[in-house]
Order: C-alpha cells, then sequence, then structure tokens
C-alpha cells in the first residue's frame, strides 16, 4: 500500500530520526515540563477565570518582539534571535504586572471593567508589535517570515538545552510555589474577600500568580506558540473539573491530561504528521481530551447512573 507522505508518515527515515533525536529529547523534556507547570497553573486560571489574563499575557509576546526588532535597529547586539526573544520575555513580565495591577487595584472600580482593560492591553500590544515589524521591514530585509510563523504556532526546532532547563526549573518553581502556598490559594481561588478577612496577602498571592503565569507563558511560547499557549493554562483545568471536585483529585487529574496533551501532541508531529506545527498538534490533543470528558461526564455516566426516586 503507497501512503501519501503529505498526510502519513508510516515509516520515518532513520536516519533523520537519529539526527534529530537529542533534539526531540529536549523538546520531550520541554514539553513535559510545560505540562506540568501549565496544568498546575490551568486549575487556579480556570477557577478565577483567568483565561482572558492569560491571552492577554500571551500576546503581549507580539509586541515585545517587535520591540527587539526595533532595538536592533540602533543596538546590534539586539540582532540575535536570543536577545530579541530576550526582550519579549520582560515584555510579557511587565505586561503581567500591569494586568495584575489593573485588575487587583483598579478593574473592578473602572467603568469598563476587568476585561475591557486586559482587551484594551491585548490589542495594543497586538498594534504595536505589528508597527514595529513595518518600521523594521522599511529599514532592513524584511523579517523571516517563517521564524515569525514559528513565533506564533511553535515549533521543536528552537528547543535548545537552555530552554529545557529552564522550562525544567520553572516547572520545579511553579509546583514548589502551589504546594508551599495551597492553602491560601485554595482560599483565594474560590473566594478572595474571604481570604483578606482570614489574613492571607492575597495582593502578594495575586502577583506571585501573575508572574508565574507570565514565565509559563514566555517559556511554552518556543513549543506551543504565542497564538496557543493559553490552552495549555486553560484545557487541563477545565477537563480536570468536569472529572473531579476535590481539588486535590482536581490537580492530579489535571498534571496528567497536560503532561499527556503535551508529549501526546509531540510525538504527533514528530512521528505521525511532521508537516504539523507542534502547538497546534498540543492544542488539538488536548481539546480532544477535553471532548472526551465532556461525553463522559455528560452522556455517558448520566446513561448508567441511577435515577434519584
Amino acid at each position: 500500500m503507497v501512503n501519501n507522505p503529505r498526510f502519513w508518515v508510516s515509516s520515518p527515515d532513520l536516519n533523520l530520526l537519529a539526527a534529530t533525536l537529542p533534539l526531540y529529547s529536549r523538546a520531550l523534556f520541554t514539553a513535559g515540563a510545560m505540562g506540568t507547570a501549565c496544568a498546575v497553573l490551568s486549575v487556579i486560571v480556570v477557577l478565577r477565570r483567568w483565561a482572558f489574563i492569560g491571552e492577554g499575557i500571551a500576546h503581549a509576546g507580539f509586541g515585545g518582539i517587535g520591540t527587539g526588532w526595533l532595538l536592533s535597529l540602533a543596538f546590534p547586539i539586539f540582532a540575535h534571535p536570543g536577545a530579541v526573544y530576550a526582550v519579549a520575555v520582560l515584555f510579557c513580565l511587565g505586561m503581567s504586572l500591569c494586568i495584575g495591577y489593573v485588575t487587583r487595584e483598579h478593574g473592578s472600580a473602572e467603568a469598563f471593567g476587568d476585561d475591557s482593560a486586559i482587551g484594551i492591553f491585548l490589542v495594543a500590544s497586538l498594534a504595536w508589535g505589528f508597527v514595529a515589524l513595518a518600521i523594521y521591514n522599511r529599514h532592513r530585509p524584511p523579517a523571516d517570515a517563517e521564524m515569525w510563523e514559528k513565533y506564533l504556532l511553535g515549533t521543536i526546532s528552537y528547543v535548545s538545552t537552555d530552554t529545557m532547563l529552564a522550562s525544567v526549573a520553572l516547572s520545579a518553581a511553579v509546583v514548589f510555589a502551589v504546594a508551599s502556598l495551597f492553602k491560601e490559594i485554595l482560599y483565594y481561588a474560590f473566594d478572595p474577600l474571604m481570604a483578606q478577612v482570614s489574613g492571607v496577602r492575597v495582593a502578594v498571592l495575586h502577583y506571585v500568580l501573575m508572574l508565574l503565569m507570565a514565565m509559563t507563558i514566555v517559556v511554552g511560547m518556543r513549543i506551543a506558540g504565542s497564538l496557543l499557549v493559553t490552552a495549555l493554562l486553560v484545557l487541563p483545568g477545565a477537563t480536570a473539573l468536569m472529572l473531579s471536585r476535590r481539588l486535590q483529585w482536581v490537580m492530579t487529574i489535571s498534571v496528567l491530561i497536560g503532561l499527556s496533551g503535551s508529549l501526546g501532541g509531540l510525538v504527533l508531529n514528530h512521528s505521525v504528521w511532521p508537516f504539523l506545527p507542534s502547538g497546534p498538534a498540543i492544542v488539538l490533543v488536548l481539546f480532544a481530551e477535553f471532548v472526551i470528558a465532556y461525553v463522559w461526564t455528560h452522556f455517558v455516566r448520566r446513561l448508567f447512573s441511577t435515577p434519584s426516586v
């Protein structure tokens, strides 16, 4: 049987597989670490309704990349892709603090509300990124379209040893922070006002979680892409909350879903359909898990449950 290589790879080139194994191993470690970190934070993001905040921070990367390219026009040191990425990291961290400040201190008091404030930061970052790109293209050869696409959709080809180590360290930091502050986070996630009355330093906890989200997003962008990295902060927690109501079990299920989705997406990208970008592959696996959980909880489990009298 002849398979169409555009849609199916039944017998991958062993030489290519051997050549890319170190890179693939780094990508697997990075995806596993990011899947764990995002899954732990995902439960908090879903409970606090912070999905749109994650979108705002992720799309701030457009502005960061544009700022890095503009800086490279005046300072040649910023022409290196690593320097541009470092500017994007700082830009995302700064944007997360701005969003955290608005949503914590003034969002509810303003006439436009939290979601509008986040939307303003989001579209401003996007606009600034595209304006900066246009200015850069006017003075230099046009930016590499392939690099821009990989930044948007993610790729395993940019996963260096430093990125892998950073993702593992960040995942360990997220797990340690959530485990150390588990009781305070539990109070804050369900009732911030009651947590503040009980003596929890809600403001500090709010900004710590914002920075953890931002760092997770900027590291995860290398594999999942800027457009889709927020899915890793939403789908594992949303899926787990459908399957259990005990927070300890929700965290465990969320981590298992995040790990299986991240690793399964990379396997799909690397061994089955290599033409797929890694970000969409990971997101589609996570979405498939969400659909299975939704069907199970809303149809299958109800079908076999005993009706109450």
